[in-house]
């Protein structure tokens, strides 16, 4: 992927400015990332398409590392959900300092969709973010057409939550496992799954990987090659926990790539990771039992 462009120079009065391409797969990306703040059976997937929901979540702006966004639930929730992506995902990157915005991400994603959504090709519009040094609680969005005028189509404010400096303290990725499997094999295993309760129990030996839901299991067998494990740090057996309730968030995600992987974390917490091409990753923190 190429760099981003350092022709532009940031003028004084911003403090930072990026540019990406892609943005309606990136505006597909932020849709799993704010469902996943909630239950399907709390806000089912209807809600959601109708923009009736309206969802916390962080931005991080990183002069070293790019962007970084989470989502933020108001109550406690089974996952901690994050959207990289790093400053090679930009066209141009600029920023003089960090800091941490406070959105909803629900009017993020569907102010990018309301633009860009009716362009044929991620290629022919590019999307930029903005922010003032005199106004930290407003985000400037904007779109551009591509071609050789790249005409500046529109601009808007999106009011913020709000604004401090500093960044957000991410999840250290340490793995002691780490499995690979395709996209379209990850969805139609949750799918079925998920007929018979929410709360996955995997084990993982070096021959196979048993999920279990109550007492159905699915066996997925290493000959077959319907997974590849890619990393393992420790001893088998490996139990690897995870929850079916942000199911819809789940597929939302793993039908934007090829591969999805699962890791299991040196503190045993299992996360379920979503390459995106020319983005970053999605990332599913499940959390601790208590």
């Amino acid at each position: 992927m190429a760099s981003p462009s350092q022709e532009e120079e940031l003028p004084d009065n911003l403090w930072f400015r990026v540019e990406m391409k892609k943005a309606q797969l990136f505006q597909k990306a932020l849709r799993p990332l704010f469902q996943s703040a909630y239950s399907d059976k709390e806000y089912p997937e209807e809600m959601f398409l109708a923009g009736k929901i309206l969802d916390g979540g962080l931005m991080n702006i990183s002069k070293t590392d790019g962007v970084l966004l989470v989502s933020k639930a108001t109550f406690p929730s089974t996952v901690y959900t994050t959207l990289s992506l790093p400053i090679s995902s930009f066209t141009q990157f600029r920023c003089r300092q960090d800091r941490v915005l406070s959105l909803h991400l629900g009017l993020l994603e569907h102010r990018i969709n309301a633009t860009v959504g009716g362009y044929d090709s991620d290629d022919d519009v590019s999307i930029r973010f903005s922010g003032e040094s005199t106004n930290y609680n407003t985000l400037i969005y904007g779109v551009r057409a591509g071609g050789v005028d790249r005409a500046e189509l529109e601009t808007s404010e999106i009011a913020l939550i709000n604004s401090k400096p500093g960044r957000v303290v991410g999840h250290v990725s340490k793995y002691q496992l780490s499995i690979e499997m395709p996209a379209e094999t990850f969805m139609q295993l949750i799918d079925f799954l998920s007929l018979y309760g929410s709360a996955v129990n995997a084990t993982v030996t070096n021959t196979q990987i048993m999920f279990c839901v109550v007492n159905k299991e699915v066996v997925l067998r290493a000959e077959a090659e319907r997974y590849k494990i890619v990393h393992s740090a420790g001893q088998y057996p490996y139990l690897l926990e995870f929850g079916l309730d942000q199911k819809s968030a789940f597929l939302n995600a793993a039908i934007l790539s090829n591969v999805v992987r699962l890791h299991q974390l040196t503190d045993s917490r299992t996360v379920l990771e979503v390459p995106i091409s020319a983005l970053g990753s999605l990332m599913f923190y499940s959390k601790l039992r208590q």
